[in-house]
């Protein structure tokens, strides 16, 4: 299974991007402004897209891909996501104002875009991967990712969450994780904006990594807010913790 990250930032910056994920070469995880490194035939080659959550830096470059990929599909692009997450697609991103409905050009019949509702827990086949969403819990309905290539391999995506007993409680209950890549979006001082928000902070990271079951070797940190980066690393580099650190950016890739 490879792994790309095309976008990991919690913001913008100098050759960061925000939230997109390619795995192989048909499939990606949110579709933020990182979907903008792939060319033009990578961009063809895609034929399913797993939403997090409906937060503009996870989807921001999803309706420039359908516009790109107009009349150059032979199939529908597929957007896999939670019912509220389609609904904030279609009410207020496809909706003719902000942009084109996709799910209904060229026609009705033979759409550019597909929506396609999932559930949590739901276990879903696709290109010799079997995906399968995992609890988070955000400011807006999310879900993160496991993911299994035919080998048996286990990658897991948080997604936008806070640290909460049911979120230690969905991973233990999924079992042993190869590569872990987990969301640290504020440093411990601003505690509370993080509690507002919904994000990990490294001592909610360190509470939840130290009471998994099956800690995994490597945990990709991601979603890191450029203006607090240096100061994030710093405090998770100072911490005990059961796993290695990969303080990752935009163009990372990892196989397993």
């Amino acid at each position: 299974m490879k792994i790309e990250i095309l976008g990991c930032s919690g913001g913008m910056g100098n050759g960061e991007h925000t939230t997109c994920i390619r795995i192989d070469e048909h499939l990606l995880i949110d579709a933020g402004s990182g979907l903008g490194a792939l060319s033009q035939d990578e961009m063809l080659a895609i034929k399913q897209v797993f939403l997090t959550h409906a937060h503009l830096d996870h989807i921001c470059f999803l309706p420039l891909l359908l516009d790109n990929l107009f009349e150059q599909l032979k199939s529908p692009v597929e957007v896999l996501a939670l019912p509220e997450t389609l609904k904030v697609l279609r009410e207020h991103i496809f909706n003719w104002q902000v942009w084109p409905d996709f799910s209904v050009l060229p026609d009705s019949q033979q759409p550019v875009l597909r929506y396609r509702p999932i559930s949590m827990g739901q276990t879903m086949q696709t290109a010799g991967l079997t995906l399968t969403p995992l609890l988070a819990i955000h400011a807006v309905p999310t879900c993160g990712y496991r993911v299994v290539s035919a080998e048996g391999k286990v990658f897991c995506f948080s997604g936008d969450t806070r640290y909460d007993d049911s979120i230690l409680q969905a991973y233990n209950l999924s079992g042993p994780i190869d590569m872990l890549m987990l969301e640290c979006a504020f440093p411990d001082r601003l505690k509370t904006v993080a509690e507002q928000s919904k994000h990990f902070t490294p001592q909610g990271l360190m509470q939840f990594l130290q009471q998994l079951e099956y800690p995994p070797e490597s945990v990709l940190i991601t979603h890191l807010k450029p203006a607090f980066r240096k100061e994030i690393c710093a405090e998770l580099t100072g911490l005990k913790l059961p796993s290695k650190l990969h303080f990752i950016s935009s163009g990372d890739t990892f196989f397993l």
